[in-house]
């Protein structure tokens, strides 16, 4: 037998020390060795659209993710909410009842700690500051506007055109979500035994219509695609689980 699969052959055999049952469970915990999670967030919208004003209004959101490595996640996220604007100088106001879907990608800051110390984890300050995540993604949102103020703008008091601005009631585009966030991950919480995670998160949507408010107005520099917000506190549970292929936090 040749001499390096000899050398092979013993690492094999438990030439390697194995890990104790408290390193493995230890290891599979920062690892994030979870497949599947899914979990529900309540937040609060904000529009940039036509019209100056925008009161915030609240959105319900469900997502479901998956770790793809324990710092980069693929997730689904639905939400249901409002979107609310006004300019009171010209009586104007809109309020949509919005839905939307959007897939995007996280990625978190522990992942260039883990670039350079494998066992940042072991650090208060680094495990916390790791868990702060970023991610991008595309989505389509349906636009319902339940209520528009559409009357003749030559009646209007203070108006600052004489046309009619165009007005979309519904309407489907496509939006670019921006996020930036917080997980703590715990490691059991109530009857959640596979991990649990609270999140905070602020999404930024640059939405590829004009109809967010439900207005198109003949502004000489009126905004042609809109932007909203929302801010959200939520909480995930794990649902599945996956083992490490080895416990690469102690080797």
């Amino acid at each position: 037998m040749p001499a390096f699969a000899q050398l092979r052959n013993d690492d094999d055999n438990g030439s390697r020390q194995k890990p104790s049952d408290e390193e493995t469970e230890e290891a599979k915990f920062r690892y994030n060795g979870h497949d599947y999670s899914m979990g529900f967030a309540l937040g609060s919208t904000k529009m940039y659209a036509n019209l100056p004003y925008s009161n915030p209004q609240p959105a319900y959101i469900a997502y479901l993710e998956k770790n793809l490595t324990q710092f980069l996640s693929i997730g689904l996220q639905v939400t249901v909410g409002d979107l609310s604007s006004r300019w009171p100088k010209n009586h104007l106001f809109s309020f949509n009842h919005f839905t939307s879907l959007d897939e995007h990608l996280n990625l978190s800051v522990g992942s260039i700690f883990y670039i350079f110390d494998r066992s940042y984890n072991d650090k208060l300050i680094k495990r916390i500051v790791g868990g702060i995540y970023g991610g991008i993604g595309i989505g389509v949102i349906n636009n319902d506007i339940k209520r528009i103020a559409s009357e003749n703008w030559d009646n209007l008091p203070y108006a600052t055109v004489k046309d009619n601005p165009t007005i979309e009631k519904n309407t489907l585009a496509l939006y670019f979500p921006f996020n930036a966030g917080y997980n703590y991950r715990v490691r059991q919480f109530l009857c959640f035994h596979n991990g649990f995670v609270f999140n905070g998160n602020i999404q930024l949507n640059d939405c590829q219509s004009d109809y967010i408010d439900g207005y198109s107005p003949p502004f000489a520099g009126h905004k042609h695609t809109g932007v909203y917000t929302i801010m959200s506190i939520g909480a995930r549970f794990y649902i599945t689980r996956k083992e490490p292929d080895n416990l690469f936090f102690d080797q």
